[in-house]
């Protein structure tokens, strides 16, 4: 279905381009024909990854044809936008009558052309490079005081495909090793591509580092590329899953941090037991500190009130990618996009922007990855 999806769309994005982009410039034919057919090369970018590539979203390709198209396709994509919004503009101003003239019109779109390239350069930019860490405090009330500054390292969305291959990983994981974290967690979308496709690329993860270990869970790309066999490759890089080996136990002296894991509803397990907060913990020690690794950032629909999650890490929105679908990413995530959310009174969610960006939109705009340091505080004692 997704296939078919990312194929219509682009055809009806070309389709808006040639009504508010070619047409009011009243080119000759020729020029015309040019003109349509460059847009139409533009947004035919899953088309050529598929006929070429064999994969409308992970083609076979050299990594940097796939940044270059995506910049293509998303310079396409916001000359559109914007000449959308010009074309309501003219209309406006055309019943006014003080129509635009044409001549200005064509200008208008030489300006505007070149402003979607730039600002599409821009968000390829921030979708490839390597994220910055972004250092946050959380002030937990019931953290023990053993755990007063306990580091995480929280990284999301990673995937791993052939638009992100192993030397990016190499550089994510020296970045986090010299954090020197307490923990690494991982909230899901690790990859995109089978084990014998990516695993060489995915390695890297291997070598990371942390004093309680790495910690993860699995995200709705999981449920595409067989799971089963990336769960022994992650196990096998020591990458602990709490979803299906059960909480994983923390402990400094008496205090301890349990750790629970959800498996992402693209599995099709929410709505069942296995599918809410509370059975993330079974086997917890009595008054651990309750920290939930879920893909999603979602705390209602799988309660996580209820299961006395003190501490939840999310991914899954990338952000919004860019802000004009903000809104909408928010819609379908409680409200949510990045950042720090209090869900119930000092209980709070973490939702990374994501550390990776899906090859099928490589572009972020003004919404950058991050690699996540979380500090945890507990409550300072009252004189």
């Amino acid at each position: 279905m997704w296939q078919a999806i990312f194929q219509i769309i682009p055809i009806m994005a070309w389709a808006v381009s040639v009504l508010v982009v070619v047409r009011p410039l009243r080119l000759q034919r020729t020029h015309a024909l040019f003109a349509i057919a460059a847009l139409g090369v533009a947004f035919g970018k899953f088309a050529f990854f598929a006929l070429v590539g064999g994969n409308g979203f992970t083609p076979d390709l050299p990594q940097e044809v796939i940044w270059a198209y995506g910049w293509l396709y998303g310079s396409a994509m916001l000359l559109t936008m914007f000449a959308f919004i010009a074309a309501l503009f003219d209309v406006v101003v055309g019943l006014a009558r003080h129509p635009v003239a044409v001549r200005t019109k064509r200008v208008r779109a030489v300006v505007l052309a070149a402003v979607a390239v730039l600002v599409a350069m821009w968000g390829l930019w921030e979708g490839v490079c390597i994220p910055a860490v972004r250092h946050v405090e959380i002030a937990c009330p019931g953290l023990p005081p053993s755990f007063d500054g306990y580091r995480i390292v929280h990284l999301s969305d990673l995937h791993c495909s052939t638009a992100a291959r192993r030397t990016r990983f190499e550089n994510i994981v020296a970045r986090v090793n010299s954090l020197k974290p307490d923990l690494v967690a991982i909230t899901g979308d690790f990859v995109d591509g089978t084990v014998a496709e990516r695993g060489e690329d995915l390695a890297p993860l291997a070598d990371l580092r942390a004093k309680d270990g790495v910690v993860g869970c699995t995200g709705n790309h999981e449920a595409y590329w067989e799971w089963s066999r990336w769960r022994v490759a992650l196990e096998g890089w020591n990458v602990l899953f709490p979803e299906s080996s059960g909480v994983h136990v923390v402990r400094r002296g008496d205090d301890a941090l349990a750790i629970g894991g959800l498996v992402d509803p693209a599995f099709g397990l929410i709505g069942t037991d296995r599918g809410f907060a509370m059975s993330a913990f079974n086997g917890a020690p009595k008054g651990a500190f309750r920290m939930l690794l879920f893909h999603r950032p979602l705390t209602e629909l799988i309660d996580s009130m209820g299961g006395d999650v003190r501490l939840q890490l999310s991914g899954h929105t990338h952000g919004g990618a860019m802000l004009v679908l903000r809104t909408l990413v928010e819609r379908k995530n409680e409200g949510r996009s990045r950042g720090l959310y209090e869900f119930a009174p000092g209980r709070y969610l973490y939702l990374s922007p994501g550390t990776g960006q899906w090859a099928g939109f490589p572009l972020r705009l003004f919404t950058p990855a991050e690699i996540s340091e979380l500090i945890l505080r507990a409550p300072q004692p009252t004189k």
